[in-house]
């Protein structure tokens, strides 16, 4: 996009979508926080859906913010937590209920990769 435009400007989308998805695991920090252990897996952000609907509008920012989401949902799909191919689609993890057990995710390793959540902020640094 920014060789195309020759603007920087233009990659701002990307960036932002790129990076600030993940705002989307303080809605699953405030659910597992409720209980005592890691229980939810609901990520609203982290959807293929989403990629769908932004290049659905046609529009140069729109086209960006779906190639940010969708570089930043290709990597984390590598996540050796997650056991469903199609984990990142929220109307499967919706079908499945948004539990984080299987067949969605490996439980020993994502209460692993999540302990973040149960640990309070000083422990994140």
């Amino acid at each position: 996009m920014v060789a195309r435009t020759r603007r920087w400007r233009s990659a701002v989308p990307i960036l932002i979508a790129g990076v600030l998805v993940d705002a989307d695991h303080f809605l699953d920090l405030f659910m597992n926080r409720q209980g005592a252990k890691i229980e939810w897996t609901i990520l609203p952000l982290h959807a293929w859906e989403w990629v769908l609907t932004l290049l659905a509008r046609h529009s140069a920012t729109a086209d960006g913010l779906a190639a940010g989401l969708a570089a930043h949902l290709a990597l984390d799909q590598v996540n050796h937590a997650i056991s469903h191919p199609l984990f990142y689609w929220i109307s499967v993890r919706a079908l499945y209920g948004f539990k984080a057990r299987p067949p969605l995710v490996r439980p020993e390793r994502y209460e692993r990769g999540s302990k973040w959540m149960a640990e309070g902020p000083a422990g994140w640094f």
